[in-house]
């Protein structure tokens, strides 16, 4: 289903994500590990230097509109809004947007948890002397951990090997919701979900089977 699937379509996006995550150990770790990794990302862009002031060292060509962007934001938003324009709230915000997209609901629910998100890494930014080590070091290890989770409980390969773009976009969703499920948010959706996944996983296995089989008889 990987890139087949409907970008704009919730349940055909849970549908692929959720093929790749039905061991209860390895959805665990991802609970866990997405928002660390999410967090750490955006506190390293936050250490990275990247602001306005970079647009200046782009092409002229990508410069000019980027600069009148600035001046428009800067002459419109309130000062404490402006504040925050930056790599990391840009990202939070297409994020964000693009949850709203698949379904309001559920970017309305999340959106409470992304502000914290966002604070804690510029508080971690800000204020921590190691900021860029520390949370490079978290990032590393939580990813080192997801692969750890697909290859010892899931027995598959992580959904960026199939849909990087979507897989990425989509975790801090999923495992959001997934945490939603365990409360008793939308039980429609969430058998929906587990009816999907199956239905994917024995299919994925079927294949395996027979590409098995196949290499068999070539041997």
């Amino acid at each position: 289903m990987g890139l087949s699937a409907n970008p704009l379509s919730l349940r055909d996006q849970l549908a692929f994500y959720g093929a790749y995550h039905s061991n209860p150990v390895n959805v665990f770790i991802h609970i866990v590990c997405v928002p660390l990794i999410w967090t750490t990302l955006l506190a390293l862009l936050f250490t990275s230097g990247v602001g306005v002031h970079s647009i200046r060292h782009l092409p002229a060509s990508v410069q000019s509109p980027l600069l009148r962007a600035d001046v428009f934001l800067y002459t419109h938003l309130p000062r404490a809004v402006y504040e925050h324009v930056n790599a990391a709230s840009v990202l939070s915000l297409v994020y964000l947007t693009y949850y709203a997209v698949l379904d309001v609901p559920a970017a309305v629910l999340i959106s409470p948890l992304w502000t914290a998100y966002y604070c804690a890494a510029r508080y971690l930014a800000e204020n921590h002397p190691h900021a860029q080590t520390i949370a490079l070091s978290v990032f590393l290890a939580s990813w080192v951990a997801q692969f750890y989770g697909h290859g010892v409980h899931e027995g598959r390969a992580p959904a960026l090997l199939d849909n990087l773009l979507g897989a990425i976009v989509l975790a801090p969703l999923f495992v959001f919701l997934e945490v939603l499920f365990f409360f008793g948010y939308r039980p429609e959706l969430q058998q929906w979900l587990k009816n999907a996944a199956d239905k994917k996983i024995a299919e994925f296995r079927q294949q395996q089977a027979q590409q098995e089989r196949a290499k068999t008889k070539a041997a």
